[in-house]
Parts: structure tokens; C-alpha cells; sequence
């Protein structure tokens, strides 16, 4: 079905087939062939980014879609691909959208005062922005949602999405809970800005990036109560494919120097191949407590065709306070000494306790706070 952008009043539900979200590999150019698919046509070439408004579909209070494909059967597979509105905008308390599939949509589901929005089974491609929520003061939920580039991994349509695309944005959101998300080829995976109505605190559960290419988490900023992100699964990396990034050194998690908040992660894995597991700065306390992490310390090389070891640290606390506990580490870098920890100058406190290390346990220590380095269990 072919349809105008359109605005779904207070309590009423825009339904289509499905009773559970539909997937759809169109890299082979394959027809959609079975249930309700809505087929945007206005919007085409029209800049759109996350202060954007205007949407394929926009839902009041208590308003909500379930059920379709949203299909952008005019997007480009092959060529760069080209902006378009949203495809559906919450902009009310207890929005929601819940089993619809995006295919080649430039922007996916926003939440914006949108408050207790409810964000459920969402699958596709989105290319620049997945989900995006801001200005939410009581809490909102986001579900199930998985993005992978089944819409079309072709060159250089897909290098976009890779250099620039953010699989979730988050502004300012007061208790947000996000369980079981997942997003595959983005540049940054999970993002934490601020906004001119301030940061957010949250709950992540089960959530991963695979294959970032600047950062699977990226936190500029978090509200003072932080971030709590436990059982993720984590991999960044430029890889010598068609999935190459702007970033030849990614990594996991960067924290910024204007970030406040606390930063957890807790029974978490991080491998790679990627160029350093955390760069950590700012005036919070980040957390890796009953860790993961292994292959760190991998440099694209000039030609694009594999990898080199530069001795790049895994966790590299350029400031704040840091807390590594129970974690393991069990990389060792090829031809050069492997160091675990790098202490920069502006680094406030760090406690680094009853690990596990493959080989001998390095930390650089640069700057002059307090450093406590007890029961770690390494082959030394």
C-alpha cells in the first residue's frame, strides 16, 4: 500500500498482518510478497537528522502501529543512499509501535516527550538514526529490537551507514529500561548525548553492537545516576571488507571528558578485532565489573588487508576514576609487549582487582592519582 504521511489521533492503533515482526532479506533484490506493507512515497532527498519532526507516520497519545513492513521501495540499493522523514515519530505519553520491520528507511522510530513510549520488535535496516529519545521524564521501554543490513550491504550504499549511521541515540530520558537489542554495522551502536533539556539514566539489559566502527558505546554524556548495561556483547572493529568505518582505531567504549555520570558494565564481553577495548575520560567512575575481554590491540594496516599489534592498551583511563573487578583478559598481542591498563595524566582513581590475565598483567601508569592493584591472578 502506498500511502502520505499521516498522523494516528489519540487511541487508535493503525494494524496490519503481522502477529510478530516479519524479516526480509532483500539483498537479492527479491519481492515482498506476503503481508501488510506500507510503502512511503513523499519525503524523498528532504534532509532529515535527529532534530528532524516530520515523519512517514506520527503517533499521538495513547496512539500506536503494529503489524507491517514499512518498505522505502524508492531508496537506493547500490548508491549512497538518500535522506527521508522519519518513519514514525512518538510524540506523546504512551505511544508505541511495536512488530514492524523497516526496510531501507533513512531514519527509524523516534520517541520525543514521548513519555512511558513503549518501543517493541522492531527489525530492519535503518540507515542513519535507528531509535531516538529525548525529552522523556518518566520511563520509557525499548524491546527486542534488531537492525541488520538485509536491506542491502552493497558497496558503497552500505559505507553510509558505517562511517556515519548510529543504531540508538539517547538524549535526555529519566529511567529509561532497553532489554535484548542488538544493531550489526553502525558506527556507533549505542550513543549518549546531551541535549538542550539535559542527558539520560537507564537500564540496559542484554543489549550488543557487532561490528562498530567508531565505537560500539559512545557516552558524551549521562545524568550523575548513570548508565547500567549488563550482560552486553560487544565487537568493534574495521574490518578489511566492505564494512570499513571512518575510524581505523575503534573501540568498544569511549567515554568522553564532558561525561559526569557513572558508566557500569557489568558481566560483559568484549572482543574485537578491534584497536582498544575502552578510552574512558570525564569526571564519572566507569565500571567493568565480571568482564570479558580479548582481541584488542588490532590496526587496519595502510592496504586495508589485515591487521598489525602497536601495543595499544586494552583500557586506556585518559581521566576520571575507573574500577576493573573480576574481569578477565586473555588477548596478548603478536610481536609486542601487551598492556592491559594505560593511566593517563588526568586519571583520578583506579582500583584494578581479582582479575584474570593471560600472561603478565601491564599497566602504564602516567598520571598521579591513587592506583590500587591487588589479588589479580596473571601467569607471572
Amino acid at each position: 500500500m502506498c500511502i502520505r504521511d499521516r498522523t494516528i489521533p489519540p487511541g487508535v492503533t493503525l494494524a496490519g498482518s503481522y502477529d510478530t515482526v516479519p524479516s526480509h532479506d532483500l539483498r537479492g533484490n527479491q519481492p515482498l510478497t506476503d503481508g501488510s506493507v506500507l510503502i512511503p512515497t513523499q519525503g524523498r532527498g528532504e534532509p532529515c537528522d535527529i532534530d528532524c519532526t516530520q515523519a512517514f507516520i506520527t503517533l499521538e497519545g495513547n496512539a500506536g502501529v503494529r503489524g507491517f513492513a514499512i518498505w522505502y521501495a524508492e531508496q537506493e540499493t547500490a548508491q549512497l543512499p538518500v535522506p527521508y522523514p522519519w518513519s514514525i515519530f512518538l510524540r506523546a505519553g504512551n505511544a508505541f509501535v511495536h512488530d514492524v520491520e523497516l526496510l531501507g528507511a533513512w531514519n527509524g522510530v523516534a520517541a520525543v516527550a514521548a513519555h512511558r513510549h513503549y518501543i517493541a520488535r522492531v527489525q530492519g535496516q535503518p540507515l542513519n538514526i535507528g531509535v531516538f529519545v529525548d525529552e522523556t521524564y518518566d520511563i520509557g521501554r525499548i524491546e527486542d529490537v534488531h537492525f541488520n543490513p538485509w536491506f542491502s550491504s552493497a558497496v558503497p550504499f552500505v559505507h553510509y551507514q558505517t562511517m556515519y549511521g548510529r543504531a540508538f541515540v539517547f538524549g535526555r530520558s529519566d529511567w529509561e529500561y532497553v532489554l535484548n537489542t542488538f544493531a550489526f554495522g553502525y558506527a556507533i551502536g549505542y550513543h549518549f548525548i546531551e541535549r538542550a533539556t539535559g542527558s539520560m539514566n537507564g537500564n540496559f539489559l542484554g543489549i550488543g553492537m557487532d561490528l562498530a566502527t567508531n565505537a560500539s558505546v559512545q557516552v558524551e554524556q549521562s545524568q550523575p545516576m548513570g548508565i547500567l548495561i549488563t550482560n552486553g556483547e560487544f565487537t568493534a572493529f574495521c574490518d578489511t571488507g566492505a564494512f570499513c568505518g571512518r575510524d581505523n582505531s575503534p573501540a568498544q567504549v569511549v567515554v568522553a571528558d564532558t561525561n559526569v555520570g557513572a558508566i557500569k558494565f557489568v558481566n560483559s564481553a568484549f572482543w574485537g578485532p578491534s584497536a582498544t577495548v575502552a578510552r574512558t575520560a570525564g569526571k564519572g567512575t566507569v565500571t567493568f565489573s565480571q568482564c570479558h575481554f580479548d582481541s584488542w590491540d588490532n590496526h587496519l594496516t595502510p592496504d586495508g588487508k589485515g591487521y598489525v599489534s602497536q601495543g595499544t592498551p586494552a583500557i586506556q583511563q585518559l581521566g576520571g576514576t575507573l574500577i576493573v573487578s573480576e574481569s578477565e583478559f586473555t588477548h596478548q598481542s603478536a610481536g609486542v609487549n601487551t598492556t592491559h591498563l594505560l593511566l593517563g595524566s588526568s586519571a583520578s582513581k583506579t582500583i584494578v582487582q581479582a582479575n584474570i590475565v593471560t600472561g603478565v598483567l601491564a599497566i602504564q601508569n602516567q598520571g598521579k592519582g591513587k592506583l590500587i592493584v591487588a589479588s589479580n591472578a596473571d601467569d607471572s
